[in-house]
């Protein structure tokens, strides 16, 4: 029994090799077919696995006797639109380059008014009529203090208005 067992595989294993073979076969020949059909070449029947008979087709194609005049304007537009799209590439790049370059500008001012400055430049806060008015305040504070001392320097000392005032009061006999 085993032995129908390998027996009815390597059956089934060469069974499905030339089933694929021939699958294989018939889609590169419908390909090839296909192929020489959209190109305008025809096939022979001869052919082995799409071989295709295609110097009918480039003597079509590239025929040498026609003129250079006919081959210079089919090339001529190609050479133009070869040249129209370089030159819109090359617009489209600069202007990627000029909006690049506007946003960077753009990019670099708003980081400076938004962290630099604030951060680094600080600048001085204007004061508010409040704080003006403290200041003037402390300033005349100040003014008065300074008056106050100065009267203190012009006064007598105490220990010579004290002497005065006992001699004043204490005449003695003559008085």
């Amino acid at each position: 029994m085993p032995a129908n067992v390998f027996g009815s595989f390597e059956d089934a294993f060469e069974q499905g090799v030339s089933s694929v073979k021939q699958t294989v076969t018939t889609q590169v020949k419908q390909t090839a077919s296909n192929a020489a059909s959209q190109l305008g070449v025809q096939v022979n029947d001869s052919t082995q696995l799409g071989q295709v008979d295609t110097s009918a087709a480039l003597t079509d194609q590239f025929n040498e006797t026609s003129s250079s005049n006919q081959q210079q304007n089919k090339q001529d537009p190609l050479l133009q639109q070869q040249a129209a799209t370089k030159q819109l590439e090359a617009k489209d790049l600069q202007e990627r380059q000029k909006k690049l370059a506007e946003a960077r500008q753009r990019l670099q001012q708003l980081h400076k008014q938004t962290y630099y400055d604030p951060t680094f430049n600080r600048r001085q806060k204007e004061p508010t009529v409040q704080e003006r008015l403290e200041q003037q305040e402390q300033i005349e504070e100040q003014k008065k203090m300074e008056d106050i001392q100065e009267a203190k320097k012009k006064e007598v000392p105490v220990a010579l208005k004290q002497a005065q005032t006992r001699a004043e009061i204490n005449r003695g006999a003559s008085g």
